[in-house]
């Protein structure tokens, strides 16, 4: 166990910074506001007034603002404020919030492997975001300029994707297989890095960071193990394959119980035995929709809860971090929703923050 005056210094540094920042949330009033914004330019500019981002969207021409360039600017955040606590923080502390902030290269690395199978998209817009995001490791000026599946392995030669993807690149390279088996790998590597880089933090700062990774973990390989029985035709070998390399409260015992399920009521009998019962509801659900926004607020409340639990500390810091995350996950789909005329009545019900109690419509 490390517990130092140094230690300790970082972990208030980041906990009462974060408390600041947590401040800078939008509130339910803003949600509403954006909610009710008629149009893409309509939302950038409001969110440009707004404390928390009105520094990620400075450069950016709000009466010219198209989807995709504001929800570009809109998923930098994250990465942002966490690349501003990298300076406090050392150690295991450091290799954590590294690890944290990887997947917002990952889901970069991912988007180049999309652009290169269906050929959409603008490969000089991509370069150009790209070098405007901090914490960048990867050769994405190569990758960029791959022509095939073979060049984007060459050039990953000596990253931490090069082994997990070798195989999955080379089946795209000889068109025998899509894009899944090479983005659950890039999964598999980064939440299995998060989750030992929450166990290598010092114990008295593990609980409630290991609370929320450990979380997140079991609620991929539950939900996995759910939409293969529902949508998938495979065996329940090759659907326990694909789990993640990682377990926390949900062991392999009950996950293979699950694999196993004859339906959906079997596999939800299974579920009311795991602390996640919670997260899924009491019964299948009828719309993948409504499971899909149990899962994002289970996720969204136990991060509150942490912010909320204890003196502020490193866990306060990454539960911030997480609840900036879902803000930001709300705001794209407000994005979408008005970009595509869709009722954002009903689309503030599918929000990972419950801004409707107890999922009645109070439209303002």
């Amino acid at each position: 166990m490390s517990f130092s005056p140094l230690s300790a210094g970082e972990c208030t540094a980041v906990g009462a910074k974060a408390c600041v920042l947590y401040g800078r949330l939008l509130s339910d009033m803003d949600y509403w506001e954006i909610l009710q914004c008629d149009t893409v330019p309509e939302i950038a500019d409001y969110l440009q007034k707004a404390e928390g981002y009105k520094e990620g969207l400075s450069t950016l021409i709000a009466a010219n603002a198209h989807r995709a360039e504001l929800e570009d600017r809109l998923r930098a955040v994250p990465i942002r404020r966490a690349e501003a606590f990298m300076s406090y923080l050392s150690g295991p502390r450091r290799i954590f919030l590294r690890a944290w902030a990887e997947r917002f290269q990952a889901e970069q690395l991912k988007r180049v492997l999309r652009w290169l199978l269906s050929g959409h998209g603008n490969r000089e817009e991509m370069r150009a975001s790209l070098q405007e995001m901090p914490l960048i490791t990867l050769p994405f000026d190569a990758l960029l300029s791959s022509r095939t599946f073979d060049e984007v392995s060459e050039s990953l030669k000596g990253t931490a994707y090069y082994a997990p993807l070798k195989e999955p690149l080379r089946a795209l390279s000889e068109g025998r297989m899509n894009l899944f088996p090479a983005e659950t790998a890039i999964d598999a590597l980064i939440i299995a890095s998060l989750y030992r880089a929450a166990l290598g933090l010092p114990l008295l700062e593990r609980h409630y960071v290991l609370e929320l990774v450990g979380g997140l973990v079991d609620l991929l390989n539950i939900y996995w193990l759910y939409r293969a029985l529902r949508f998938y035709s495979m065996g329940r070998e090759e659907a326990l394959n694909r789990l993640l390399p990682v377990r926390h409260k949900a062991r392999f015992s009950l996950l293979r119980s699950l694999s196993r399920a004859k339906d959906l009521d079997e596999f939800w009998s299974l579920l009311k035995e795991t602390p996640y019962t919670a997260a899924f509801g009491d019964f299948p659900p009828q719309d993948e929709l409504v499971l899909e926004r149990s899962l994002k607020r289970f996720f969204y409340r136990s991060s509150l809860r942490a912010f909320r639990s204890g003196s502020p500390s490193f866990h306060t810091m990454v539960a911030y971090l997480m609840l900036l995350e879902f803000e930001v996950m709300d705001l794209v789909t407000i994005v979408e929703d008005v970009r595509y005329g869709y009722d954002r009545r009903m689309g503030a019900l599918f929000l990972a923050r419950p801004i409707i109690p107890e999922g009645v419509v109070s439209w303002q």
